[in-house]
């Protein structure tokens, strides 16, 4: 699997405080928030880390997790009630949307769909307070086509759903992209069929508890 250096060092048209917000992700140190405004933090480089280690960050204490599943349990729920394919990871802790590229993007073709912003303003929410989430977005193709060309293409998808969610989110230092070409076919769902083709043509949208939530779940304010 690319890192993410690889893939950023060739998004010329990636803003730049998005370009900063891929490469450093804010975690809490251990303090006691009612005594400071505010948390101390921390600066970890994402640059090398697959999607697999970024989707362990940040880490939630042991004492803080009942209360974090349950919120992100509610989360799913919601996700769920408005017809999207939810999955959790991280024994419950991440909540995983998928949304099928052909619903977002025509074959080919790197520009969003008049109806994808339909499917994507649902998760607006996710960036209205800073540090809340952090949101992983993983663009996935079929097999059909040289390795070159399904990097490039699911890149600038990519490019394609930054650019929504920087024009109509709250703030997006807590968004990273992962272009996933055909490097992670679903389970039991080959690339033999046009159905199979077309069920790992998906984007995956990681809910990630943020340094916020875990700092709210430590004072019981969720």
């Amino acid at each position: 699997m690319r890192k993410t250096a690889a893939y950023f060092s060739s998004l010329a048209r990636l803003p730049k405080v998005l370009l900063l917000a891929a490469c450093c992700c804010v975690l809490p140190v251990d303090c006691d928030a009612q005594k400071k405004d505010s948390a101390q933090e921390q600066l970890v480089d994402l640059s090398e880390l697959s999607i697999d280690e970024t989707l362990m960050l940040p880490d939630v204490p042991e004492k803080q997790a009942p209360y974090i599943k349950s919120y992100m349990h509610r989360e799913a729920q919601a996700l769920q009630k408005m017809g999207y394919k939810v999955e959790t990871m991280r024994q419950g802790e991440v909540v995983i949307a998928t949304i099928p590229a052909d619903e977002l993007f025509a074959p080919n073709d790197t520009t969003l769909l008049p109806g994808a912003a339909d499917l994507l303003k649902p998760f607006l929410p996710y960036f209205r307070t800073h540090g809340k989430f952090k949101v992983i977005l993983a663009m996935h193709s079929d097999d059909t086509g040289s390795s070159d060309y399904l990097y490039g293409l699911t890149e600038r998808r990519v490019v394609s759903l930054y650019d929504y969610f920087d024009r109509y989110a709250a703030q997006t230092d807590m968004l990273q992209g992962y272009p996933m070409a055909d490097s992670d076919p679903l389970r039991n769902t080959p690339n033999t069929t046009a159905d199979g083709r077309r069920a790992n043509r998906r984007l995956e949208i990681f809910i990630v508890p943020g340094p916020m939530l875990i700092m709210d779940a430590k004072s019981k304010k969720i």
